[in-house]
């Protein structure tokens, strides 16, 4: 890969010229820069010791003795107005004002971002130089200069959180320009990981994401993981304003001092405590450990700012007010509805992962609440966070109030739907069916269809078929998919029908009897009925769940009056699950589909048609066996009726006694084999004629 060199005069950067990425990495580790790296470190200490302000401005005079590097493309003829290729290589830098000490301790946790390709010591030897790779996470490629500069300034706004959250570091941004660079330098030590993981960005990151109609979501439909870009840039903007002017009122080294400053200035300037203390113990001025710094925090933002004094309030309304606000200020809490329990993160604008709040994480937060001098236990913590004041999430449908406008430009649901190697030709359409009563599931939309059809695939070992199934929903949507469910768990059975988003009957076949008599009746439910932990009280949930099946039997149907419940697609090939699945386009296909008013449903017709189809995958007994060895279909005409008695009693002049069937399973075969029905004399019966008898 090459980047950029240019030399410099004055600042000014000459004619660019291509080099290798390799052959620069090279030279920054040899020695061959470590007198003018040493001479520009040197002038830059002076500088920033300087009080005076005087030649604060402008570069560095030895820095024109160190080409300037540009390492996300590189440049024609007309300089760097002429990009001829792009590198996806994005450049930023830490600040590390204590030297090489705290950059050789902050590159090694960036080093741990797998997103890192370098980091190397900048020529001041006061700041780290971070390169990553970047793209847009649908592999579209920016063909303008302009598009390709956009692409590299929404990676910086998406690298500066995680950076944040994973390497506890300040980034430092910058107004990206086509010339943004950094100097040749001398590292040793620099950091070089090749196989680096590509940072996804999102195309559509900037753009509101409208809510899908009818579901009640705030924030624009979705909960925000992330403030929007300009906020971010308010907030930090705001917070190093406020630290900068207790630096200068606190030149020295009293960091208390500082601290005690910067939280006055912070707590006038409305910024949130939690994500203040965050950043203040990242700054590499203030050496604090973190209980002192959150000490002076809460003493600053507890203290009246307008002097007067505080209302009385007895000790429980105290501790509930002290609760709440600790709570909103540490932490964010949800209530997610399909999992039935509340979720947290903490609230430093890192933006970790959610995770369950168990009760071991309830009481560190009560002792947190504790160390602040809070007077609650872990059971008044339990009571506000098992309490309506957490409001409700569904991420089911955030993710459907996220996925954007359907393009309507390709039929992406039976796109993926052809992935499954089938010789049966009506599959991508039956499965673009059943996919819109799966998500019409998930929304509740009709209170008189659920999903009752389950596609049942057939094939041997090593086709795929479970991948097949997982990868219907997106990666971040697995936890609502299951591989099996138990039959003779009955409770197990109604909290699956109201969690899980998928769940795929694995090895069909394997099911008794009554399993598959089970899982047919669970199909035509549309609410669930729960009965919660501790409690004798059950309640109605919308039935969430779809089903879909595998099996490696050719006949796995045993019974041809639930046939019509099963599409049964007999596999050729292994599961094409290779490439980008389009997850955004293949669900906003499926809300617009509905928003028009394109049926979800099988309707009888294509029940006839499924029935039919699935004949082949029908099982047939002995007795079927039998029955059509003995018996053909006959008219309508008196001689030719029997009654299950009757037809039973001629079975037992040509089978042994053992071998004779029940009147119940007798009927059911009867049924299965499609024998004409009627009746005579109020009596019901069947219309059929002997082929000859057999002996026993």
């Amino acid at each position: 890969m090459k980047i950029t060199k240019a030399k410099t005069c004055d600042g000014i950067a000459a004619m660019p010229v291509s080099t290798e990425l390799e052959t620069v990495i090279s030279l920054i580790r040899s020695d061959k820069y470590q007198k003018t790296v040493a001479e520009i470190a040197t002038q830059s200490y002076n500088r920033m010791l300087d009080e005076q302000g005087h030649g604060h401005d402008g570069p560095l005079p030895a820095s024109d003795k160190l080409p300037r590097l540009v390492f996300h493309g590189t440049f024609g003829r007309n300089g760097f107005n002429d990009l001829r290729t792009k590198t996806y290589l994005l450049m930023m830098s830490v600040d590390c004002r204590r030297g090489m000490s705290q950059i050789s301790e902050v590159r090694r946790r960036i080093a741990a971002v797998p997103y890192t390709l370098m980091a190397f010591a900048g020529s001041s030897q006061r700041t780290l130089k971070v390169v990553i790779r970047v793209g847009y996470a649908d592999g579209h490629e920016p063909q303008s200069a302009n598009a390709y500069l956009t692409l590299l300034r929404k990676a910086q706004e998406a690298a500066i959180p995680i950076y944040q959250g994973l390497a506890r570091c300040d980034l430092r941004r910058q107004e990206l320009t086509l010339e943004t660079g950094c100097r040749m330098s001398h590292d040793p030590q620099l950091f070089y990981q090749p196989e680096a993981t590509m940072l996804p960005v999102a195309r559509d990151a900037s753009e509101p994401l409208a809510p899908y109609k009818g579901v009640e979501s705030e924030d624009n439909g979705m909960v925000k993981w992330y403030p929007a870009y300009d906020e971010q840039e308010r907030l930090r903007l705001e917070f190093y304003t406020c630290l900068q002017r207790a630096i200068e009122q606190h030149p020295g080294d009293d960091d208390e001092a500082l601290v005690a400053s910067l939280a006055g200035y912070c707590h006038r300037a409305g910024l949130a405590e939690e994500g203040c203390v965050k950043r203040t113990l990242w700054s590499s001025r203030i050496s604090q450990s973190e209980d002192v710094v959150r000490k002076i925090f809460r003493a600053t933002y507890t203290r009246p700012s307008t002097g007067k004094a505080v209302s009385q309030m007895n000790e429980k309304e105290r501790i509930a007010r002290s609760i709440r606000d600790f709570m909103a200020r540490r932490y964010q809490l949800r209530y997610n509805v399909v999992k039935q329990m509340v979720e947290f993160r903490p609230n430093d604008e890192c933006f970790r992962p959610w995770q369950p709040l168990t009760d071991r994480e309830v009481k560190r937060i009560a002792f947190e609440e504790m160390l602040e001098g809070g007077h609650g236990w872990s059971i008044d913590i339990e009571l506000f966070v098992q309490s309506s004041l957490v409001k409700p999430y569904n991420p089911i449908h955030e993710f459907l109030a996220g996925v954007g406008k359907w393009d309507g430009k390709h039929d992406y649901i039976e796109a993926y739907a052809r992935r499954l190697k089938t010789d049966y030709d009506r599959w991508p359409h039956f499965f673009h069916r059943w996919f819109l009563a799966m998500v019409a599931q998930a929304l509740n939309k009709n209170r008189d269809y659920g999903n009752s059809v389950v596609p049942l695939l057939i094939g041997s070992q090593a086709m795929k078929k479970s991948t097949f199934c997982k990868n219907i929903l997106p990666y971040y949507l697995r936890e609502y998919y299951m591989d099996d469910i138990k039959m003779d768990n009955a409770e197990q059975v109604e909290r699956v029908l109201g969690r899980m988003w998928l769940v795929n009957i694995d090895e069909y076949n394997a099911k008794t009897d009554r399993e598959q008599a089970k899982i047919k009746r669970l199909l035509t439910e549309k609410d669930v009925q729960v009965r919660k932990m501790r409690s004798d009280q059950y309640t109605m949930t919308p039935r969430l769940c779809s089903f879909i099946a595998t099996t490696n039997e050719h006949q796995p149907l045993t019974d041809p009056t639930g046939s019509r419940r099963y599409l049964c697609v007999e596999m050729t090939g292994q599961a094409d699950m290779s490439g980008h699945i389009n997850y955004k386009q293949m669900y906003a296909q499926a809300l617009a589909e509905l928003e028009r008013g394109d049926i979800y449903w099988f309707t009888n017709a294509d029940e006839a048609e499924i029935v039919a189809h699935n004949g082949r995958h029908q099982s047939r007994t002995s007795v079927e066996d039998v029955l059509s060895t003995l018996f053909s279909p006959a008219e309508h005409r008196k001689e030719y009726f029997l009654t299950t008695t009757e037809i039973q009693q001629r079975l037992r002049k040509s089978l042994i006694a053992a071998d004779v069937p029940t009147l119940r399973k007798l009927g059911m075969a009867l049924k299965r084999q499609h024998y004409p029905t009627g009746s005579l004399d109020g009596i019901h019966g069947y219309y059929l004629k002997s082929k000859g008898a057999r002996k026993k």
